[in-house]
């Protein structure tokens, strides 16, 4: 029997061989030094053919993904902020430890009905079954949640067409406090709760600044075009999104009765 590379010639040849020859430490230079080159450029650079770069790609552990969007390109002023405020929270979180007492909120629409369509393992000839398509005017109903390390101190409900406007953001500052007064007391008595929330128009509006100056209500900085998620979305609002899964709700209060369980 012929060994396999007696079917190979020439360059093939060369190629099969010069995988197992060819520098992963090079290799790794030259794809970090440039991650957007093609695997046509690193072939070329090489002198090798596709599969063989491919399978070196492989080897030193290196996968091709999409650049991450980012809210905005910021400039070098900003960046330097942005750096500035990062190590300023991160030096007063080792000084002061003050993650028990940061307070923050978020809100989201709920959906009345939240079926979506799945992927199926079918035999062929079979038909799948059946999804609704989802209703351009399907209702839903926005809810804002306040918590803490120590769980959830206030939450309400807006129906669609309204709207959080700086009068309706103020009053819920002052629900919030009178709540956290009652869950959570040794925050208000001991200590004092820190306000982390995003630069939305009723959060940065006249009227707010002067509520919380009255109130007597630290903010901690949130930075404009920060590319960071919010704690309320990669925590809260993602396992809401898990429960709420293809469920389908009738009313209002249909969806605040399953918000409260």
């Amino acid at each position: 029997m012929s060994s396999v590379h007696d079917t190979l010639t020439g360059r093939d040849l060369f190629n099969d061989v010069w995988i197992w020859f060819l520098p992963a430490d090079e290799c790794v230079r030259i794809v970090e030094g440039d991650p957007s080159q093609t695997t046509q450029e690193l072939a070329a650079w090489f002198n090798v053919t596709l599969p063989t770069i491919l399978t070196h790609l492989r080897q030193i552990n290196k996968i091709k993904k999409y650049e991450k969007w980012v809210p905005h390109d910021l400039t070098d002023l900003q960046k330097e902020t942005h750096v500035e405020t990062c190590v300023a929270l991160l030096t007063r979180y080792r000084n002061e430890g003050i993650l028990d007492r940061i307070v923050t909120c978020d809100k989201k629409w709920i959906l009345y009905d939240n079926r979506k369509r799945k992927m199926q393992w079918l035999t062929p000839g079979q038909m799948p079954q059946q999804c609704p398509k989802a209703k351009l005017t399907n209702k839903k109903v926005m809810v804002t949640v306040w918590w803490s390390q120590h769980g959830v101190i206030h939450y309400s409900f807006l129906r669609s067409g309204q709207a959080i406007t700086a009068d309706v953001y103020c009053a819920e500052l002052r629900t919030m406090l009178t709540k956290l007064a009652v869950k959570q007391p040794r925050l208000m008595n001991r200590s004092s709760p820190l306000l982390l929330h995003d630069n939305a128009r009723p959060h940065t509006a006249r009227e707010t600044m002067l509520t919380l100056q009255e109130l007597q209500l630290e903010t901690i900085r949130h930075l404009p075009y920060s590319p960071d998620l919010a704690p309320t979305d990669y925590y809260f609002f993602r396992d809401l999104d898990n429960y709420l899964r293809d469920k389908k709700f009738s009313s209002q209060e249909a969806v605040q009765n399953a918000f409260t369980q």
